[in-house]
């Protein structure tokens, strides 16, 4: 945010200044070049080094050739269709976006090309221990029978490896190209408007198309008069809280719940490469401290380089809980975080504050969560919650235990 102001206020002084004039000003963002040099992009795609800029130059750099116009950088001049949860969504907000998407599919080509070397490595090994057993001349037919099973397995995943190498390529240079020529605004919009139509054309379904769906109690599908079904409506989970007595800092007595997980998340652009295992997990639990209370949230990387794609949570970015019943809650972060790595374990980890008050308590206690958008400093991300009750049994256990 910061970085943000700064920027304004420079281009406001340089208006005022008279260093550039004003037509040249109303249409124009900041952004990094292939070298992650700053630069300042007009409406009809020209260009020029905000250091320049900032000097008082007037150097602008046009395309002098069909590469050079090919690789313009259009500025987006239509609206931005807005994002549920009352939240500003800016031309700035959506290049970081997918520059934090362009870096991703470029971890996914490092990846898989490391995939793609193993498997070659694999694939030499085995043919060298095969020509050397043809050399014996004890070995036996089995033998040879087991290797050349072998040899064509290896074969076989170095030519799947190497077609993911080239795959996840493609999908880098697109994703490049995307944020360098400036689609990423249409790209937006399209999405939000086709989120629209279809919250419209499932609000519009006649009452009459729901389907109901009976489950059994025991098994001859009788339940007793009054008895509540268990699989329909199973009981809350007990309370286990990690923490209740005197916080060390504050003296006060403190209450921490359990913590849970809330929702995991990996990436389409990693998720061929990565298998089973998730990119982040986040794990979050309520804490009350005298009379505050606190949403506690640990995201985890699993991959390191996830600090280069999402960058920190600055303190006062927002946290929003959409809730299954049409709702929006905001929270901002008490602090930022520029995450900690672990070099045993190889995990980034991110722990968030966020300060919550008895009337957003309220809300979520009553209410079952459908997804949790994160504003990091290179975008939001919307993460599908799974937990659906996390909330309200979260704030049951911190304030009936």
């Amino acid at each position: 945010m910061q970085f943000k102001t700064i920027l304004r206020l420079a281009v406001f002084s340089l208006v005022l200044g008279g260093i550039l004039p004003i037509s040249q000003l109303q249409a124009q963002v900041i952004r990094n070049n292939e070298k992650g040099e700053k630069i300042i992009v007009y409406e009809d795609g020209s260009w020029q080094y905000f250091s320049d800029y900032s000097a008082g130059s007037k150097e602008v750099y046009e395309a002098k050739n069909q590469v050079d116009r090919n690789r313009k950088y259009p500025v987006f001049t239509g609206k931005i269709e807005p994002l549920d949860g009352d939240i500003d969504v800016t031309q700035e907000d959506l290049y970081n976006i997918a520059s934090r998407r362009a870096q991703l599919a470029k971890d996914a080509v490092m990846i898989a090309q490391e995939r793609a070397d193993k498997a070659k490595q694999a694939r030499e090994q085995i043919q060298e221990e095969l020509l050397r057993t043809q050399r014996n001349s004890s070995s036996n037919e089995k033998d040879l029978q087991h290797l050349n099973t072998r040899l064509k397995a290896a074969k076989n995943m170095e030519l799947e490896t190497a077609r993911e190498a080239i795959l996840a390529q493609q999908e880098a240079e697109q994703a490049e190209e995307l944020t360098v020529k400036g689609g990423f605004v249409e790209a937006f919009n399209l999405k939000q408007k086709r989120k629209r139509n279809q919250t419209s054309a499932s609000s519009s379904l006649p009452a009459n198309n729901a389907v109901s769906f009976s489950i059994p109690l025991s098994d001859n599908s009788q339940a007793f008069a009054g008895q509540r079904d268990l699989l329909l409506n199973p009981p809350p989970p007990a309370c286990q809280m990690a923490f209740e007595g005197k916080d060390e800092k504050t003296g006060q007595w403190r209450r921490d719940v359990k913590k849970e997980l809330l929702f995991t998340h990996t990436d389409d652009r990693l998720r061929p490469f990565l298998k089973d295992k998730e990119y982040l997990k986040c794990e979050g639990n309520f804490t009350s401290v005298g009379g505050y209370r606190f949403l506690a949230l640990q995201f985890t990387f699993a991959y390191p380089n996830a600090r280069e794609a999402y960058g920190f949570i600055e303190k006062g970015s927002y946290l929003t809980i959409k809730l299954l019943n049409g709702d929006f809650i905001n929270l901002k972060a008490g602090k930022m975080d520029r995450g900690s790595y672990d070099l045993t374990t190889d995990l980034l980890t991110y722990q968030v504050h966020y300060p919550i008050d008895r009337s957003q308590m309220g809300l979520l206690k009553h209410s079952e969560v459908d997804a949790i958008r994160v504003f990091w400093s290179s975008g939001f991300e919307e993460y599908e919650v799974f937990q659906l009750d996390f909330f309200i049994n979260q704030l049951s256990c911190l304030e009936n235990f």
